[in-house]
């Protein structure tokens, strides 16, 4: 995994998260990091940013693209001058997931570039850090035109799924193997 990327949202946030090793480029801004591999082709990107919880009302699609569209837009810019990510609002789906036992809003749907012809799949997380009473959202998309992503998403969702947020750590910690269970050592 990336410890580029480990050290940056530990710093920045308070939490682990274990992306690909290639993910070495990056980008901070004010509550923000974006990781990347900047290639050309199967591009992976992350990215991680927090705002104040305030209620279950933070939880609607709604306010997930709204959002996100204005930390986007402040911070990821596209290849041509005043272009920007925006969310593609004509196909999303969001559902109710758990993480580390706990509630988690999944939205799945397309990114497009505001001003250029760029897009793709993304895949985000948004949890509640209880901790620092805000929302934490890690997000993984990907950027490569004209071929299949489906693999390269579904490596970038299940790193998703590594996230620890601060209150979690101990935790992780604490936990003892299964009682009943012989381990094995190899």
């Amino acid at each position: 995994y990336s410890k580029l990327v480990n050290e940056l949202v530990k710093k920045e946030f308070g939490c682990d998260v274990k992306m690909p090793e290639d993910l070495g480029n990056y980008k901070l801004g004010k509550d923000f990091l974006w990781a990347t591999t900047n290639r050309e082709r199967d591009d992976l990107n992350f990215v991680i940013y927090t705002y104040p919880f305030t209620d279950k009302e933070t939880f609607t699609l709604d306010y997930f693209v709204n959002k996100r569209d204005s930390f986007m837009k402040v911070n990821l810019f596209g290849p041509l001058e005043g272009s920007y990510m925006a969310t593609d609002t004509s196909y999303l789906v969001s559902k109710d997931i758990a993480v580390r036992g706990k509630y988690a809003q999944e939205v799945k749907g397309l990114w497009e570039m505001e001003g250029a012809v760029m897009g793709g799949p993304f895949v985000s997380h948004v949890r509640v850090d209880e901790k620092n009473g805000r929302v934490i959202v890690a997000e993984a998309f990907v950027y490569s035109p004209g071929r299949k992503k489906r693999d390269i998403m579904r490596r970038m969702e299940a790193a998703l799924y590594t996230l620890v947020l601060p209150d979690e750590a101990a935790v992780i910690e604490e936990e003892k193997p299964v009682e009943g269970v012989e381990e094995v050592n190899e």
